[in-house]
């Protein structure tokens, strides 16, 4: 993969939302990319309710790396910049208004992208990012921000969904059917476990949502892929450069 790690960026405001992140994190396993989070923001709530975020996080992905971080503390920036390895890829992902823009500015000690304020009334951001752009850091690793999307669909295969919903992928060996679709079936084991429980009913329904919508966005994906080729071309040969000059150094 030409990415090493997908880094989710979420603000600890009303735009910390777990469904969106599992969506996230579905596309992200699919790939094969090791997946981080970042909660931006930090200065709005206590530390309290920061671990709190954080453990409602891990219950999803016990082993996921989740860092809270404010744009406005030089400390918090100083601590993110060691997160980021020398000479790997990274793509940050979330929505408008998270402070994705904000934080590269800040890792780059530039204002070299716009950054525009959210809207008072919903929290929301306003489209900063309209294209992909790539900053190489100081010790040579690279960053790749997309655009923030409000509306996130997702295309998946077994890998994607059961590492995003692994409870839920175990419970299906346990199935009366083999073709089980976890919906409607007599001897449902993942059924049963929304009755008793033991998964949530909120989890359980993302699950089946970006499951079917998996299968109706498949052809429009088959399209992105073709066009992500040529992007990771890019981003190999701005690597390969890297090397180089620092071979040179």
């Amino acid at each position: 993969a030409n990415i090493d790690t997908g880094i989710i960026m979420q603000s600890l405001d009303s735009n910390f939302n777990l469904r969106r992140l599992e969506r996230y994190l579905v596309m992200i396993n699919e790939g094969k990319i090791t997946p981080a989070v970042f909660l931006s923001k930090s200065d709005l709530i206590s530390k309290e309710e920061i671990e709190q975020k954080k453990n409602e996080i891990r219950k999803i992905l016990p082993d996921i790396s989740v860092t809270a971080l404010s744009n406005n503390s030089p400390e918090d920036i100083e601590n993110i910049k060691t997160f980021f390895t020398p000479f790997k890829t990274y793509c940050l992902l979330g929505s408008s208004g998270v402070g994705k823009t904000t934080l590269l500015n800040n890792l780059i000690q530039k204002e070299l992208f716009k950054t525009q304020p959210i809207r008072e009334k919903d929290g929301r951001g306003k489209h900063t990012t309209t294209k992909r752009e790539l900053i190489i850091l100081e010790n040579g690793a690279i960053i790749i921000d997309n655009p923030g999307m409000r509306e996130l669909g997702v295309i998946s295969d077994e890998t994607g969904l059961g590492s995003t919903f692994n409870e839920i992928d175990e419970l299906a060996d346990k199935c009366k059917y083999k073709d089980c679709t976890h919906t409607v079936e007599t001897g449902c084991a993942v059924l049963e476990a929304v009755e008793h429980g033991e998964i949530s009913e909120e989890r359980y329904n993302n699950f089946i949502k970006i499951y079917k919508e998996s299968q109706y966005n498949e052809m429009s994906y088959l399209d992105k892929r073709e066009k992500d080729k040529k992007f990771g071309k890019y981003v190999r040969s701005v690597k390969k450069d890297i090397k180089k000059i620092k071979g040179r150094e």
